[in-house]
């Protein structure tokens, strides 16, 4: 991580070629696990700004998101990507299974979930791009806006009881939404599952 620490801030001096590493180093993260795209996501805010750095941390670990899904989808089959059907993978399936758009949402919102575990598992499962990539991106926008938010002044951040507050009001906001789709895919839900019943007595 501190390499790429040190390539951005190398790269700080060129807006384009550093917008256009911040881009790359968000969308690598996919493909690495290891690295925290929070802190990705925070330098590049310090650097670029906070609009500049939330665009293309958002973008890059959207599109990194997006093309690992795609992987996996396509070589599921492989004994190479059988083995990562884990306990945990498999855990993951059958949220997603129950309830698509509220799980990938919050997988992808909450830093403390692993989202790279949800890509791979959504990448097993019969779900289509286009179900996907919403709340793929829903999801990720609010990370990486705190993120950014966060990075883009930090000290001023910790020392400005209004900020703490924004992103308080945002997080359980966010929460408070969540909730609200989670009740709405749990209704949608039943209903096509009670409709497939009665199709089926037919």
């Amino acid at each position: 991580m501190q390499y790429i620490e040190h390539i951005l801030y190398w790269a700080g001096d060129n807006v384009v070629l550093s917008l256009v590493l911040g881009y790359l180093a968000a969308c690598i993260e996919s493909f690495i696990p290891a690295l925290p795209i929070m802190a990705i996501a925070a330098i590049n805010a310090a650097i670029n700004g906070l609009v500049g750095g939330f665009l293309v941390s958002w973008l890059g670990s959207c599109t990194g998101a997006i093309i690992v899904f795609l992987l996996v989808k396509k070589l599921a089959h492989k004994e190479f990507l059988l083995k990562r059907r884990t306990q945990k993978v498999e855990n993951i399936i059958k949220k997603i299974e129950r309830s698509q758009f509220m799980v990938i949402f919050l997988f992808y919102t909450l830093p403390v979930l692993p989202s790279s575990l949800m890509t791979i598992a959504a990448g097993f499962c019969d779900i289509k791009v286009k179900d996907f990539v919403p709340p793929l991106m829903f999801g990720k926008f609010l990370m990486m806006f705190l993120a950014s938010y966060i990075g883009s002044d930090f000290v001023g951040f910790i020392q400005s009881p209004l900020k703490i507050l924004v992103v308080t009001i945002i997080v359980v906001g966010s929460y408070l939404l969540a909730n609200k789709m989670k009740k709405d895919m749990d209704k949608i839900y039943e209903k096509r599952y009670k409709e497939k019943k009665y199709k089926e007595k037919k």
